[in-house]
């Protein structure tokens, strides 16, 4: 009933869409008969692609791809997406090579007949990077003309595809280490245009498949780049491009992670930054230069900017965080200090480094805090009770919390300590100072 029913609806685009084709018998055969033979295959396959009944659509696809090819680009699209699925489901491991064989051949003969070559080289780079795993030199021969012939215009997918063969291409030492820079330079750039040409909000799922391909591509150069590498691309290219602020911002981002920030390059590219496009992003990297400088008036300066400018909690509970730091470390304000963890912490919830950072201050405060040696081990308890609070909340701190626990515990009051200042285990414990919190008298 079914296929009778996609005769008909052949027979009836046949009837429908003769005199057209007639009239174009170079691309649909050299003859009538030719042409409506063409038509036949064209229209049948269609319909059974249509159902996703794929085994009876490949008789006409393939009278159609091997009989009149520039008959339809479409066709060379759904033949692709046929023979993904015949592989995938084909266990005989020969069938399934003649398969990939076949799907790579379409896309070789819709560049033939339709162009696109960048593009199509793309999905094919995709495709041999999916489906022929061991031939990474073609795949990457093959995505890097795509990249390169297709340029600011690429798709997500075949950005990072490129630069996916790159890192495989390092592995098997087939490149150096400055061929992967130069590529992630490349493909960096073109997502960074992508990105700032998809703006308007009807965009949002196209730029999306663009925001994952930037952090899969920054994942992937992680591991690779050295500091050194980063100063040797972002040094080579500056002059080209410090009026380009998505440029500055990249590689001040990844120049950070890798701690390069008391390179003068990075000075450099935080200050043309901040001064073109005073940002969140700019003003926190303005504010780690300005320590490394032991500028520390000057870097809070930064900081507090930097959070007033930042709109994402998530950002801004890590600037609340570093500010804390700098406040204790660089300052000597340990009550500021707490204040800004605390900030860090209602930014972020279930974050508990915040914490940890807070029984540091507390444990950093033993030598300066207490009259005499009770109280001074007193200011351990309050240390315990924040890694305490950590690990129930962030169980990526507990190994941390644990070993501070430990540690700490050993400076707890012996029973005579307690009993000669008039304390009894289990009794509430005020720690004054700069702390004020209460707590539990604990002995050792």
């Amino acid at each position: 009933m079914k296929n009778g029913k996609v005769i008909l609806g052949v027979l009836a685009l046949i009837l429908i869409a003769g005199s057209a084709f007639s009239q174009k018998k170079g691309k649909y055969g050299a003859t009538d008969e030719d042409s409506i033979q063409c038509v036949e295959n064209l229209s049948l396959y269609i319909e059974f692609y249509k159902q996703k009944n794929y085994a009876d659509a490949m008789s006409g696809w393939r009278w159609v791809y091997n009989n009149c090819p520039q008959s339809s680009k479409k066709m060379y699209a759904n033949g692709a997406k046929m023979y993904k699925y015949l592989s995938k489901k084909e266990k005989d491991p020969v069938k399934k090579e003649k398969l990939v064989d076949t799907l790579m051949a379409t896309y070789d003969q819709r560049i033939e007949n339709f162009g696109q070559e960048g593009f199509v080289l793309g999905l094919k780079g995709e495709a041999y990077m999916q489906y022929r795993k061991d031939k990474v030199e073609e795949a990457y021969g093959i995505l890097r003309k795509s990249v390169e012939l297709t340029g600011k215009k690429s798709k997500a997918g075949p950005l990072t595809a490129y630069f996916q063969a790159s890192i495989l291409m390092l592995e098997k030492e087939k490149i150096g280490k400055e061929e992967v820079v130069g590529a992630f330079d490349v493909v960096s750039g073109h997502i960074a245009f992508q990105l700032d040409q998809l703006k308007d909000p009807k965009y949002e799922k196209k730029k999306q498949f663009y925001l994952t391909a930037k952090v899969n591509v920054e994942l992937l150069f992680g591991p690779v780049a050295t500091c050194e590498d980063l100063i040797k691309i972002c040094g080579a290219r500056f002059e080209e491009n410090k009026a380009n602020i998505n440029w500055l911002k990249r590689g001040i981002r990844l120049m950070g992670k890798k701690e390069c920030t008391e390179d003068p390059l990075f000075v450099k590219m935080a200050e043309t930054l901040h001064n073109l496009e005073p940002s969140a992003e700019s003003a926190y990297a303005m504010g780690k230069m300005m320590v490394s400088k032991a500028q520390h008036n000057k870097a809070t300066t930064f900081f507090k900017q930097a959070v007033e400018l930042q709109t994402e909690d998530d950002k801004k509970a890590d600037y609340y965080l570093r500010m804390a730091n700098h406040y204790f470390r660089n300052l000597q304000q340990p009550a500021q200090a707490r204040a800004f963890a605390q900030k860090a912490a209602a930014a972020r919830s279930g974050w508990g480094e915040p914490y940890i950072a807070i029984a540091n201050y507390y444990a950093a405060s033993a030598k300066n805090c207490g009259a005499n040696d009770f109280e001074v081990a007193a200011l351990y308890w309050v240390a315990v009770d924040k890694c305490v609070r950590a690990k129930s909340i962030d169980g990526n701190v507990t190994e941390d919390a644990n070993k501070k626990i430990a540690t700490w515990s050993k400076y707890f009051p012996g029973t005579k300590d307690a009993f000669f200042y008039g304390f009894t285990e289990g009794k509430p414990y005020t720690v004054e100072c700069w702390i004020n919190e209460t707590t539990t008298v604990r002995l050792q």
